[in-house]
C-alpha cells in the first residue's frame, strides 16, 4: 500500500550532529564527562558525492563518531574539509541541549577535572561543550540519562516548518535567530535528525524545506534518509529505520 500524508508522522528525535574542532577533546567531554557511550564510527574523503549532496556543501571530508545515550544518539563530525569556523551568534539552529545526569555537581566537577568544555564558576547547571553549544545539566532522577532536550532557535517559531516532535527528547522552538545561517561544517550542533514513519510522504508534505536529494535507501533497504534545509536555515535529516538491524534503530536505546 502506498504511503499517505496522513499515515506519515514524526516518531521522535533520533540524534543531533555536532561539528567538532578536535575529536579527542569532544570525546572527552561527551563520553568521559557526560557519560555517553560510543556506538560506531565512519568517515569519508573529499569527493564523496552522497555526503556533499546530503550537506549541500562541496568538497566535504570528515571523521565521524556515533554516540548513544538512553533516549537518543549523537553524531560528532570532525571535518577536515572545508575548514570549520565558529558558528555565528544568532544563527538559526540548535542553541542549547538539555542533558540528564545522575548528579549535576559531580558531573560539573568531572568536566572541570577533565578540562573538557567550559564550566562556569558557581553551581549553575549550564556548561558549554568544547565547540560552543550550551549544555544544560539536570538531575535524571528515575528518567533517562543523556540527551533529553533540544532548543532550536529560529526567526519565527510560529511559522517554522519543523513538525511537532514527540518525546522522549523534548524539542523546543524559540525565537531570536537573527543572523545568517551557519555552514554545516561550522562548529557546534549542525543538524537535527528526526525518526519518521512514511519518509517519502512526510517529505512531500513539509512545506518550507528545500530537500537536498531524493530519499536514499541504505543497507539493502532497512533504512532510508533525506536531508534538507528549512527556508530559515535549519539543517534537518529525516530517518526511517525499517528493521531492528538498522544502525540507528530506536530499539538500540534504553528509553526508545
Amino acid at each position: 500500500m502506498p504511503e499517505t500524508a496522513s499515515a506519515a508522522h514524526v516518531v521522535a528525535l533520533n540524534h543531533v550532529g555536532v561539528s567538532v574542532a578536535d575529536l579527542a577533546r569532544a570525546r572527552s567531554f561527551w563520553i568521559d564527562g557526560l557519560g555517553a557511550s560510543e556506538h560506531g564510527a565512519f568517515g569519508w574523503p573529499v569527493g564523496t558525492t552522497p555526503a556533499d549532496e546530503s550537506l549541500a556543501t562541496d568538497g566535504t571530508a570528515a571523521d565521524v563518531v556515533l554516540l548513544r545515550t538512553d533516549a537518543a544518539f549523537l553524531e560528532l563530525f570532525a571535518f577536515s574539509a572545508p575548514t570549520p569556523a565558529p558558528r555565528p551568534p544568532g544563527a538559526p539552529g540548535v542553541s542549547a541541549l538539555t542533558w540528564a545526569v545522575p548528579d549535576v555537581a559531580a558531573t560539573r566537577a568531572r568536566l572541570r577535572d577533565l578540562g573538557a568544555g567550559t564550566v562556569p564558576a558557581g553551581d549553575g547547571c549550564a556548561v558549554r561543550c568544547p565547540d560552543g553549544t550550551e549544555v544544560l545539566l539536570q538531575a535524571a532522577g528515575d528518567g533517562p540519562t543523556g540527551l533529553v532536550g533540544v532548543r532550536v532557535a529560529v526567526a519565527d517559531p510560529t511559522r517554522h516548518p519543523l513538525p511537532a516532535v514527540p518525546g522522549p527528547v523534548a524539542v523546543e522552538l524559540v525565537g531570536g535567530a537573527d543572523a545568517d545561517p551557519a555552514r554545516p561544517v561550522d562548529l557546534g550542533v549542525n543538524h537535527v535528525c528526526l525518526d519518521v514513519s512514511g519518509i517519502a510522504a512526510l517529505r512531500a508534505g513539509l512545506d518550507g524545506v528545500h530537500w537536498h536529494h531524493e530519499v536514499t535507501e541504505s543497507s539493502a533497504g532497512i533504512a532510508a534518509v533525506c536531508y534538507g534545509t528549512t527556508d530559515d536555515g535549519l539543517l534537518v535529516e529525516l530517518l526511517e529505520s525499517r528493521s531492528p538491524d538498522a544502525f540507528l534503530a530506536r530499539c538500540k536505546l534504553v528509553h526508545p
